[in-house]
């Protein structure tokens, strides 16, 4: 049995989020399943691996379903992130260039991997170091 990839993202639009899924499938035509959640307002308190822990048991409600709110469009100008979690590093690379091949500016979408750390921290804690992380990467000399 293949083990699905699973992705969280924040500041993808709902077609942003198909469109990265529809070109990992295209260039990955028997690709382990792809499962896409986006970070809405209400998830951002959320702890990380309470939410991977949620996807993972798979308890037939979804976690978004779970945290009503549906605007997972927040802060599209500030951050554009999705964390990865998968079995195989190669894994991680063909999910960032399957959104990076769709999507606008992808310069400026911030992809990590779902980290021992991270589990403990909440989504807005992980998106804000990410993207401190981010911007430092950008304006760092040499």
């Amino acid at each position: 049995m293949k083990e699905k990839i699973i992705c969280f993202s924040l500041g993808l639009s709902d077609e942003d989020i198909e469109k990265g899924k529809a070109s990992f499938y295209g260039l990955n035509k028997e690709a382990e399943k792809l499962e896409v959640f986006a970070i809405n307002k209400s998830m951002l308190t959320l702890k990380v691996g309470d939410a991977l822990a949620s996807v993972i048991a798979d308890s037939g409600v979804s976690i978004a379903d779970k945290h009503k709110d549906r605007d997972n469009s927040l802060w599209p100008d500030r951050y554009r992130v999705v964390v990865v979690l998968a079995q195989e590093r190669e894994q991680v690379f063909q999910v960032m260039r399957s959104f990076k091949a769709v999507l606008s500016d992808p310069q400026n979408i911030i992809f990590a991997v779902i980290t021992e750390t991270a589990l403990s921290w909440t989504f807005e804690e992980y998106a804000g170091h990410l993207h401190a992380e981010h911007e430092s990467m950008k304006t760092r000399k040499p």
